[in-house]
């Protein structure tokens, strides 16, 4: 074990990657006959698809829609420096059959789905050599209801999502991880006669990860 160590460590030497010990043992791919200087490094350019699970809740006009939720998001960009990516994130959330509460009565809203979702720009720093990562972003977001064969949307309105989450790479390149993540929304509700209401959306959840970088 002692000599297998020692060679690893002069191949890591000899290639100039700086690989830290980490709980989870890194990835050790096959012998390489050429140098990349961005071998398990936060450079170049990124792309991260996650899913998960978490919990949708939505209030406006004294009515609160709340529910299990799905998570699927995708972001992808680039590194401008070193362990800091810019991305375009999508992100959605979708709560089915969710319970609808007001004036201390509350149902389930069955064949109903309500989803949140929204794009823009995502700033996410990587925390080396831990890998933790801490993203942030910042989103035109839009609400979205469907009930049978109705359905509606709300004005686009603006929304956040901040996310801590940890990787463990897994080949030269690809990572995977998890997080939990907090998102809010707030968006008008177009109602006829020509008011207006305005829906406060929280999302609490985590997700499951693969990075490129």
């Amino acid at each position: 074990m002692r000599l297998a160590s020692q060679v690893c460590l002069a191949a890591v030497l000899l290639t100039g990657t700086a690989v830290m010990a980490q709980a989870i043992q890194p990835y050790q791919g096959p012998p390489r006959t050429g140098y990349d200087d961005t071998y398990q490094r936060h450079f170049g350019f990124y792309i991260r698809p996650d899913l998960g699970f978490g919990y949708l809740t939505s209030t406006g006009s004294g009515v609160t829609i709340s529910g299990f939720s799905e998570l699927a998001g995708i972001a992808i960009g680039g590194a401008i420096r070193e362990n800091s990516i810019l991305a375009v994130h999508i992100i959605g959330a979708a709560a089915q059959n969710p319970s609808m509460s007001s004036g201390g009565l509350s149902a389930t809203a069955n064949d109903t789905t309500v989803t949140l979702w929204g794009i823009g720009p995502q700033y996410t720093h990587y925390f080396m050599p831990s890998d933790l990562y801490l993203s942030t972003t910042l989103a035109l977001t839009r609400l979205h209801s469907s009930n049978g064969n109705n359905s509606g949307d709300s004005d686009w309105g603006v929304g956040t999502r901040i996310a801590v989450g940890k990787e463990w790479w897994v080949s030269d390149h690809w990572g995977l991880g998890m997080a939990g993540h907090i998102s809010f929304s707030s968006n008008q509700d177009p109602v006829a006669g020509g008011g207006s209401n305005r829906w406060t959306s929280w999302t609490f959840g985590a997700t499951f990860s693969a990075t490129y970088n």
